[in-house]
């Protein structure tokens, strides 16, 4: 229970991206003549831009809100990208077999080759044993999921443009497409060091001053009493008399005050 409580969010996101996973493998149809929309090559490609979009508003999230548990999320969103992009790939290749895989082929389908590319390559050397063999070109190759993003989602817009049975299956689609990609350019855009900087500047205005605090002072306690302490003194050779400082009155004799109790007395 205590491991289920520090990855709860990890384990609501694997098991949400698996129910999608099923509902896209056994809803609808890839055949032109059914009847309803649901199409899962269409549905598993915007799956892949969605996660994608995920895995890159970890860091955002964590930099501007100080998120630090959404950064362990980011694998697991990226590799999902990953998978939906190969079932999307399987069932375009199903679809129409390798027509496409041609010098000539449209500029979607060869952006989204490219996309679907970087993310296997990125998939691959997501572990911490191609990290110590890459060193530092591991975080140069991952720096790449950005043009892996731009590639996807431009993919999809030029692709829900271009294609008629996209039209057919889901006319709506390329409004949805547009706005993935402008939150792609939202998220890439607040990464870059003179808008962080610009951002964080603007944060720290708008958030509420505190009242500075008090200054603690320091308790100093003196090695020897203050020369306004009374000191008996304890010397045989002097009178039983009482030291006092100068800006007191010297204290009277033990003589003189007991001659004055009996004359009060008396």
């Amino acid at each position: 229970m205590s491991w289920l409580k520090s990855h709860w969010r990890w384990t609501a996101l694997n098991l949400f991206a698996v129910s999608v996973l099923a509902v896209v493998l056994t809803q609808g149809s890839t055949d032109w003549n059914a009847t309803h929309t649901f199409d899962p090559m269409l549905e598993s490609g915007k799956w892949a831009m969605r996660f994608l979009l995920i895995c890159l508003a970890m860091t955002p999230l964590n930099t501007y809100f100080g998120w630090g548990s959404m950064i362990k999320l980011r694998k697991s969103a990226g590799l999902w990208a990953f998978g939906f992009a190969v079932q999307h790939v399987l069932f375009y290749i199903g679809d129409i077999q390798f027509k496409w895989l041609t010098l000539s082929m449209p500029l979607f389908i060869a952006l989204g080759l490219a996309g679907f590319l970087i993310l296997a390559a990125l998939a691959l050397t997501s572990n911490r044993r191609a990290m110590q063999r890459l060193g530092k070109n591991w975080k140069r190759l991952h720096r790449l999921v950005y043009f892996a993003g731009l590639a996807v989602a431009v993919h999809a817009v030029l692709a829900a443009a271009m294609s008629k049975k996209m039209h057919l299956r889901d006319p709506q689609a390329i409004h949805e497409l547009r706005l993935y990609l402008a939150l792609l350019v939202v998220l890439l855009v607040v990464r870059l060091s003179l808008v962080r900087r610009a951002l964080k500047q603007i944060q720290a205005r708008l958030r509420p001053q505190r009242k500075a605090d008090l200054p603690v002072m320091p308790l100093i306690i003196p090695d020897h009493p203050p020369e306004y302490w009374p000191i008996v003194s304890t010397s045989p050779n002097r009178s039983n008399r009482f030291r006092v400082s100068r800006w007191f009155d010297k204290i009277q004799p033990e003589e003189e005050v007991e001659s004055q109790r009996e004359r009060v007395v008396a």
